[in-house]
This record gives structure tokens, C-alpha cells and sequence, in this order.
């Protein structure tokens, strides 16, 4: 298996980063395994990212190597790349030649002059695809030279789509074991709301108690927008009149996928921070009473698939779990 770059993959003088690859994990060994693929195969351009867990056309790259240097994490909306025929039919892409020809409005491949490509999808255990890697040229490749870059990547994939799943299970499990022990007050519930507004990577999270003595209203008793806790809307009394939380009285899920602000024009501060989609879930006790709701609101589109994926799911047991607490806790002080 051999490219047009310096180095055979199996080269004597690529033995040491074999052995520090065999001996890394999670996002480690993925950054060390785009580095030495670019090197040895002289690809322009190595990334390997996850699907974001709200957003089906977005990917969050963990590991990256362009031009020999890592970009650090970041995200891109997939919709105009190959990335997104990669994840959408979940097979490998191929382009030999002229990839800018069929993804015209990727700006990033022009600016680029990006001219090959190859994409895998990564998957976890149960087969469902939660991410990609690809790598890119700024040159034309023949068909041998990727073949030798397909079947090393293949020799990989499997894995790669482990490490990726590991990456996931290990944000869940560091999220959910921080909670602390303060009886009487809402610091799980702040810290719970930071967590799903990080790792679910969106602009707002909400988590929201019923009144029981008015259920015209409800009270806000968390709030995180954009990485920081909003104090301000703490303990906050809310008519459920003119907002999406208000169809939460006839169901236990509401989703506004796209056009928020056109749907509730009331709400100003939709328009002023450009959050266009909302899904909100209720909360229940033991008996099945629902005492309190969360809601998540974004730039960009949410869809009723977000709360198939394991990390929410986790998240919506542990804000039931917390709410519960935190009420019983009110009643006994």
C-alpha cells in the first residue's frame, strides 16, 4: 500500500508512529491516525468528525490535519459537501477528479482548489452512522493511488467508528457524574443545563418548573445560553400565552423546526439572539403529573430525530431525576 508521498504506511520510518497509534485511544488516536495518513499518502486535507446530535447536516470535526497542521475543533453545515451524501447514504464517496464540479457552492473546496476526494462513513456497534472521515486533494489521484488510501482507511474503519462512539459515551458518562450535593438549592440544575447546552452543541437550554397555584404560568429555574448561565432569568414567572411551552399543555413534546420567530412574534428575544426552531418535552413525577418542563432553542433547524439519540435520552432522564429532587427538597425545607 503505497502513495505518492515519502513514506510507505509500512515503511520502517513510519514504525514509531504505528506503535504510538496502536497504544492511543479516543480522540487521541483518531488525530494521531489523520496525521499519519496524510503523511504517508501526501493528502492535502484529513479530518474525522461526528454528526452533531441535534443537527443532521452539521458535523463537529475532532481530529484534523491540513497542510501537516491540526485546525482544532470546529463545525461546519454539511449540506453543500460530500460529507452529507457520505452520511446520507452511508456508503463511501470516491471523486478521482473534478469534486468541485459536482459541489459547486462548497466554497471551501474552490478557495482551496480542492480537486479529489474520499469519505467513509464511521459507525457505531449497531450500525448507525455517527460520523466520517475523508480526505481531500488539491491534485487530480489515480485509481491505484486510491485504492491504497480506500483499502488502508478500511483496515481502520471499524476502529475509527469505535474510538468516535467511545469519544461519545465518555462526554455522556464525565457530563452525568458531575452533579453536586447541594441539598436545597439549584446548582445540579445549573450545571445539568450547562451540560446539554455544551454538548448537544445548542445556543439555548431551558429547564422550567409548573406553579401550583397557576397554571396560566410557569417559572424558569435555569437558563444557559451561548456557554453562560443567564441569572437574570432565574426564578422568573412566564405566561405560557404566546410562547411554544404553552402547547405543552396539550402534549408532552412540541417542536417548531424552523420558523420560531414567524410562529410566536411575540417573543422579541427570538429575533434578537436569530433563534429560528424549538423543541420542548415535559417533565412528570412518579404518578405521571407533569411538574415542570425543558426546552432546547437554536439557529438552525431541530428535528423530532434529536430525541432518538442516546445522549438526549440520557439528558431527559437526568432532568427528571433532578427536578424531582430538587421539588421534594423545596417541600421538606
Amino acid at each position: 500500500m503505497t502513495g505518492t508521498g515519502n513514506q510507505d504506511w509500512h515503511s520502517p520510518d513510519s514504525s514509531d508512529e504505528l506503535m504510538v497509534l496502536a497504544t492511543s485511544t479516543g480522540q487521541d488516536f483518531m488525530q494521531i491516525f489523520t496525521d499519519t495518513l496524510a503523511d504517508c499518502f501526501e493528502i492535502d486535507l484529513v479530518t474525522i468528525g461526528e454528526l452533531i446530535v441535534t443537527e443532521s447536516e452539521r458535523i463537529n470535526v475532532l481530529a484534523s490535519c491540513f497542510d501537516g497542521r491540526s485546525l482544532g475543533e470546529f463545525s461546519y453545515d454539511a449540506t453543500i459537501t460530500p460529507c452529507f451524501d457520505v452520511i446520507k447514504n452511508e456508503t463511501r464517496q470516491t471523486f478521482l477528479c473534478k469534486v468541485q464540479e459536482a459541489y459547486p457552492e462548497d466554497s471551501f473546496f474552490i478557495e482551496e482548489k480542492i480537486h479529489s476526494y474520499i469519505g467513509f462513513p464511521l459507525k457505531n456497534r449497531d450500525g448507525e452512522t455517527i460520523g466520517l472521515i475523508q480526505a481531500a486533494w488539491r491534485r487530480d489521484v489515480d485509481q491505484e493511488e486510491a485504492d491504497n488510501v480506500i483499502e488502508t482507511i478500511e483496515l481502520f474503519v471499524e476502529r475509527l467508528g469505535a474510538e468516535l462512539a467511545t469519544v461519545h459515551a465518555m462526554q455522556m458518562l464525565s457530563a452525568l457524574m458531575q452533579r453536586p450535593d447541594h441539598r436545597g438549592n439549584l446548582e445540579a440544575l445549573r450545571l445539568l443545563c450547562q451540560q446539554m447546552q455544551t454538548m448537544l452543541k445548542i445556543r439555548v437550554v431551558f429547564i422550567a418548573e409548573c406553579l401550583a397555584d397557576n397554571d396560566n404560568c410557569f417559572r424558569v429555574l435555569t437558563c444557559c445560553q451561548d456557554g453562560a448561565l443567564i441569572e437574570a432569568s432565574e426564578g422568573k414567572i412566564v405566561a405560557y400565552e404566546g410562547t411554544p411551552c404553552a402547547h405543552l399543555k396539550d402534549k408532552d413534546v412540541f417542536l417548531v423546526p424552523t420558523v420560531l420567530q414567524e410562529q410566536f412574534p411575540e417573543q422579541d428575544q427570538n429575533k434578537q439572539h436569530n433563534l429560528v426552531s424549538y423543541l420542548g418535552l415535559n417533565i412528570r413525577d412518579e404518578n405521571g403529573s407533569v411538574i415542570g418542563h425543558f426546552a432546547l432553542q437554536h439557529d438552525k433547524e431541530l428535528m423530532y430525530e434529536t430525541l432518538d439519540s442516546d445522549m438526549f435520552q440520557l439528558f431527559t432522564s437526568r432532568v427528571n431525576l433532578e427536578l424531582r429532587r430538587y421539588q421534594s427538597e423545596q417541600q421538606s425545607s
